[in-house]
C-alpha cells in the first residue's frame, strides 16, 4: 500500500513539472506614468460693450418776432427813417386841403397851405400821439409818422380850415389813414399811419405852397 501511493506522488509531481514547463512565459511591461495634460487657461477676451452716444440735441433757436409799430404810450418806434425838417419858420398859414393819391411808385400825401411860403415842418417816425389834453390819439396802421407844421388847422370861427374828413382814409396800397393830432398855439400835427414801415421822400412846392410826401411803394 504504501509503495502504490508514493508510486501516485511521484506521478503527480513529475505531471506537475510538466506542466510547469509547458505554460507560456508571462511578459509584464511597465508603461510609463501617464503626463497629465497641462491645462492652459484660456482667458476670453472681454468683450467690448459699445455704448451708444445720443447726440446733444440743439434746441431751434426762436425766432423773436420785431414788434410791430403801435401808438400804444411807452413803446419804441423804429429808427430806420431820419427826421426831416424844413420851411420858413417866420410863416403861420392855415392848413388849406390834405389830398393823398398813388402814383407809380409812391403813395404820395400833401399839406397844403394858405399864403405865399411853405412854414416849418417837422416829420419823423412816432409811435404814440397825444393830443393837448394829454389824451392818447389813436391812428390805424402798422407803421406811423408824426407831420408838424406851423400854423393852424382851424378858421376864426373856430371851424376846420380844410374840408376833408378826420380821420382821412384815402384807401391806398400803403397809406391807411391821417388823423389830426393837434392844432393848437400855433402848432398842427397830423398822424399818418401806413400799411408798412416806408421811409418818406419830402418836397416842397409854391403856388400853393404845399409839403410834398412820397412813401415808396412796390412797383
Amino acid at each position: 500500500m504504501t509503495s502504490r501511493t508514493g508510486t501516485r506522488t511521484i506521478a503527480a509531481l513529475l505531471a506537475m513539472a510538466l506542466l510547469a514547463a509547458c505554460a507560456p512565459e508571462e511578459t509584464v511591461r511597465i508603461s510609463s506614468s501617464p503626463t497629465a495634460a497641462t491645462a492652459v487657461a484660456t482667458t476670453a477676451a472681454p468683450t467690448a460693450t459699445r455704448t451708444a452716444t445720443v447726440a446733444p440735441t440743439t434746441a431751434a433757436p426762436t425766432a423773436t418776432p420785431t414788434p410791430a409799430p403801435t401808438t400804444s404810450p411807452g413803446s419804441t418806434p423804429p429808427s430806420a427813417c431820419p427826421t426831416l425838417t424844413g420851411g420858413s419858420p417866420t410863416a403861420a398859414p392855415l392848413v388849406n386841403a390834405l389830398r393823398a393819391a398813388h402814383n407809380p411808385g409812391a403813395d404820395r400825401f400833401v399839406v397844403e397851405f394858405t399864403g405865399t411860403v411853405v412854414p416849418s415842418y417837422e416829420i419823423k417816425v412816432a409811435s404814440t400821439f397825444t393830443a393837448p389834453s394829454g389824451q392818447a390819439v389813436r391812428v390805424d396802421g402798422n407803421a406811423f409818422f408824426s407831420v408838424r407844421v406851423t400854423g393852424q388847422a382851424h378858421t376864426n370861427a373856430g371851424a376846420r380850415s380844410y374840408s376833408q374828413p378826420d380821420p382821412y382814409r384815402p384807401g391806398l396800397p400803403l397809406i391807411r389813414e391821417v388823423k389830426q393830432v393837434e392844432d393848437f398855439e400855433g402848432v398842427v400835427i397830423f398822424g399818418v399811419g401806413l400799411e408798412r414801415l416806408a421811409c418818406p421822400n419830402v418836397l416842397t412846392l409854391l403856388s400853393p405852397p404845399r409839403i410834398v410826401l412820397d412813401f415808396p411803394t412796390p412797383p
